[in-house]
């Protein structure tokens, strides 16, 4: 075994590997000292020159005023001159990306021609979908991101799938190349994961770990926010797939974060260094969306973080929330075992924003999350994928504490609405509290708790109560609706208010 691992091919491979592992991420974060922001420092000499006269008159007694030409007066003049120089430095701080991205997904269309993984719309719609991923006797579907293929189940065991595949990348970055005599729009990127999955079949996979790097010549249809760019691209990776990837991809946004793909590519490559080697290749149309996902124009770079051009009131990383649920007979999602006890559920929010709505004081807002999971009580859950909200912010007393009345709608695969109001308390730390009191009606739909918990009820039921949060955010960034006019003012879209 020892003498099959270590033969020459693999030990070939193996340098081969780590040489152009260190020549990607040389080359590329060699030129990145800080990806986000670029500071420049003005350095100045300062000199201060100070000139001090002191003068002397000795008259001779009696007299009152100095003497004429013919006889000199006794006036002495002293003069010093002092010159002190010193140093002075002023830092400049520009946003130093062209995008700069939390998660990205996507679901492939006509990856293959097998049943598919069926990830759903923007790769993330049915992978809350029980009806996706259980059979009828609640046994787990084959051919899923949760559950394999086998020998006995080589295709999805649910059937065909609309979307073939899955695109996944995680923390993708953009950086300004200049060649070609610094032509314009033209980026070299990279992420930290990207996984392009062909179909149910994970021997076809092409995974790459922070040893990719993309080019990418943009094209704007609309330089004006939300943007509408389209970008060729080409792209290569190394480890633990090494493989190519080439196209070109339309992108809208970015609005607070948030962004819609559109992908027409092909990859080529193969799964894994080591054997066995499976020859991958597989042409993709994809629909995507992205967040926590932020693009600059190049001109953007050139201009201070303090005149950047803010869209969303709120940017949130997570949002945690345990609920206090005044209705009987719900059991604790904490303790199943006490029914009494009145924290009960809580819900998870990822990747929220707030988009202020440019119409009379834009305190009215537009938003939506990523994922909306709600737990009321251990038995009455449900999902919400992208769910529209719209709400009002109005501050009380300062910048500081905010009240926003809310409405909610998830509509798949839960269907759960909400009506509420939260008290937020801004600590400037990107950290903060609050405190929701609101109502929540809907049932599970095609969410099964099973997914998060195996020992779970196969479905929640329906449910109708009143609640009371208490809130943590994590990554949370507010912005006043003043800001978001103010810094459009120089611009031509809908915030600008011209």
């Amino acid at each position: 075994m020892i003498r099959s691992i270590l033969c020459p091919s693999f030990l070939s491979r193996a340098v081969t590997l780590l040489f152009s592992s260190v020549l990607f991420a040389g080359c590329f974060l060699s030129h990145v000292e800080n990806p986000v922001t670029r500071t420049e420092t003005d350095y100045y000499t300062i000199t201060d020159r100070d000139t001090v006269s002191h003068e002397i008159v000795r008259n001779a007694p009696g007299e009152a005023q100095d003497n004429g030409v013919v006889f000199p007066s006794s006036r002495e003049t002293h003069s010093h001159r002092n010159t002190l120089s010193h140093d002075s430095t002023h830092d400049r701080n520009y946003p130093n990306f062209l995008r700069a991205g939390g998660l990205e997904t996507a679901g492939l269309l006509g990856s293959s021609s097998s049943n598919g993984l069926g990830p759903g719309l923007f790769g993330i719609f049915a992978l809350f979908n029980s009806e996706q991923l259980f059979h009828l006797d609640s046994t787990p579907v084959a051919g899923t991101l949760y559950k394999p293929t086998d020998s006995l189940h080589p295709q999805n065991t649910n059937g065909n799938q609309t979307f073939k595949g899955e695109l996944i990348r995680f923390m993708p970055y953009e950086y300004r190349l200049r060649w070609f005599n610094d032509a314009p729009n033209w980026t070299v990127g990279w992420s930290a994961l990207e996984l392009l999955q062909q179909d149910e079949n994970r021997d076809h996979r092409l995974l790459s770990i922070a040893t990719n790097i993309y080019l990418r010549r943009r094209f704007y249809i609309s330089d004006q926010i939300p943007y509408l760019i389209f970008a060729p691209y080409f792209g290569v990776s190394v480890y633990p797939s090494p493989y190519i990837n080439l196209g070109g991809e339309m992108d809208f946004g970015s609005l607070a974060g948030m962004n819609l793909r559109a992908y027409l590519g092909y990859a080529a490559g193969f799964n894994q260094w080591s054997p066995p080697v499976n020859s991958v290749n597989f042409p993709y149309f994809g629909l995507g969306v992205s967040v926590l996902d932020f693009v600059n124009l190049p001109e953007e770079t050139e201009h201070e973080w303090k005149y950047y051009t803010h869209t969303g009131i709120n940017v949130n990383i997570l949002e945690a929330t345990v609920l206090a649920v005044n209705s009987s007979g719900y059991t604790s999602f904490f303790d199943t075992s006490l029914a009494n006890l009145p924290i009960k559920g809580l819900q998870l929010k990822f990747a929220n924003v707030e988009i202020p709505i440019p119409i009379w004081n834009y305190h009215l807002w537009a938003g939506t999350s990523l994922i909306n999971w709600m737990a009321v009580s251990f038995e009455h859950q449900g999902v919400g994928v992208l769910p529209l909200r719209l709400g009002y912010r109005q501050y009380v007393f300062g910048e500081d504490l905010m009240v926003e009345p809310f409405i909610e709608y998830n509509y798949y695969p839960s269907t759960i609405f909400n009506i509420g109001a939260q008290i937020k308390l801004d600590t400037w730390t990107h950290e903060n509290i609050g405190i929701t009191l609101g109502y929540a009606s809907g049932s599970a739909g095609a969410f099964s708790p099973q997914l998060f918990n195996t020992g779970a009820l196969a479905q929640a039921t329906d449910f109708s109560t009143a609640y009371l949060g208490i809130s943590l955010y994590f990554g949370d960034w507010n912005k006043t609706p003043e800001t978001i006019r103010e810094t459009h003012t120089t611009r031509s879209d809908a915030w600008s208010g011209k």
